[in-house]
């Protein structure tokens, strides 16, 4: 059924015009695109990524061009125009107070800001304030900040996620080694949590096996520790879809849930789940469905001025270069129609994920005061169970990092559940 559909999807946007990418074959670099490299002789010198600026000159500098502030109307790194990187931050705490209510319990009340480029991984989350000293702070929080991770894999095994931050924090943030093998510079993803995630066999829309987006995977997915070994653990033992992960939460307590001290109820962290919204979903994207790879949009082709191909590695927003990426399908659009278009889509669900964190912030602070007054269990039971879940379907979006245009069918259905779920809880409150 899936090579039909496949089928089909492949001969209308050849009849469109569009490009499609099918699996394996995404637009990333898959192999050197730059001769006389020939590997490193240590990981020692894999894991600094200015090591490899000589052989591939221009990679290196899209890379270093992550460091770059650069805001779209919904999202982007920070401010560009900001003397310093501490105010170029962008404080979500701030900006969305309902944070401090939703979060409350939970180190994110604490610290919270915008993400910015991979440039800045290791920094911000050697700065922030949701985490102990390094000494208690455990060395899983490295997983996704560091090219130093590959070495610590390699000598350690698991063992190295028992240790502390402080024993294995080094100086080298994402970088070239979490995406390139460091003998043949080839595509490859270096965590093997998600192999173990991917072993779940739980995939319903796309066949992640040899696509080239499986290095976006490692670390932009739902998240949270293994209960004993601390190793990172994808949350995919029954789908990727929210509803299924939901039922992998409900299985065992995770190392990302809290009691939350206003309700009472057992909430859940969501963490940045933009690989299983994209790709997974009851609803699916029709970029996904036309076989468009994270890297098709993110990792756009160019060509230096003497005629070389490569492949962009400034992440970015799309919406910052439409001409290389959007356009390529899009083309009888203008780079302002496309811009137009897509916040459009972001806009919608911008607005409507910050209502709905409003509105459970209301629900969580009447719950509580109905809990200071006076209430009985089975009725506290069931808005406790209300505020686990409408957070979860919540969450899962609020986190995830484009707006919704990953999937906005699908952010909308999600969001729909959340909203009726703070809508039950509150009518249970107006009936008391």
């Amino acid at each position: 059924m899936r090579r039909e559909k496949m089928f089909v999807v492949m001969l209308i946007a050849l009849c469109l015009g569009v490009s499609v990418t099918v699996a394996g074959s995404g637009s990333a670099a898959g192999g050197a695109e730059q001769s006389g490299f020939s590997g490193f002789d240590s990981l020692d010198e894999a894991v600094v990524s200015e090591n490899w600026k000589r052989f591939f000159p221009n990679q290196y500098a899209g890379w270093m061009a992550t460091g770059e502030m650069r805001e779209t109307t919904f999202g982007g790194g920070g401010k560009a125009e900001a003397m310093t990187l501490e105010i170029q931050k962008i404080n979500y705490l701030e900006l969305y107070p309902f944070l401090k209510v939703t979060y409350d319990g939970f180190p994110f009340s604490k610290g919270y800001y915008r993400s910015r480029g991979h440039i800045y991984a290791l920094t911000d989350v050697i700065d922030t304030e949701r985490l102990p000293d390094w000494d208690s702070r455990p060395a899983s929080c490295l997983g996704c900040k560091s090219t130093d991770v590959v070495k610590l894999q390699a000598v350690h095994g698991d063992n190295w996620f028992q240790k502390s931050f402080a024993e294995v924090v080094g100086k080298n943030t994402i970088g070239c080694a979490d995406c390139h093998s460091p003998a043949d510079a080839s595509l490859r993803h270096a965590r093997d949590w998600l192999d173990e995630g991917i072993a779940h066999g739980t995939f319903a829309n796309i066949n992640p096996e040899g696509r080239t987006d499986l290095v976006c995977a490692q670390c932009h997915t739902n998240y949270h520790f293994h209960a004993e070994t601390r190793k990172i653990v994808l949350p995919w033992t029954t789908g990727l879809t929210v509803e299924a992960q939901l039922e992998h939460y409900d299985a065992a307590r995770r190392s990302d849930e809290w009691i939350h001290p206003q309700t009472g109820a057992l909430i859940a962290k969501i963490q940045h789940p933009e690989y299983e919204l994209y790709h997974e979903g009851q609803e699916v994207n029709i970029h996904s469905r036309l076989g468009l790879q994270c890297t098709d949009c993110h990792m756009p082709k160019a060509t230096t001025a003497n005629g070389e191909k490569y492949t962009e590695h400034q992440w970015t927003s799309p919406l910052t270069h439409v001409e290389k990426t959007c356009m390529g399908c899009h083309s009888d659009w203008s780079p302002e129609i496309t811009r137009v278009n897509a916040e459009a889509v972001q806009g919608r669900i911008y607005h409507r994920q910050n209502r709905i964190g409003w509105d459970l912030a209301d629900f969580i602070q009447d719950v509580a005061r109905a809990r200071s007054n006076g209430i009985d269990e089975a009725t506290l039971g069931r808005l406790q169970q209300i505020h686990r879940e409408a957070q979860f379907y919540w969450d899962f979006i609020w986190v995830e990092n484009s707006n919704g245009f990953h999937n906005w069918d699908e952010a909308a259905r999600v969001l729909d559940k959340a909203e009726a779920l703070v809508e039950e809880g509150m009518q249970i409150l107006r009936s008391l």
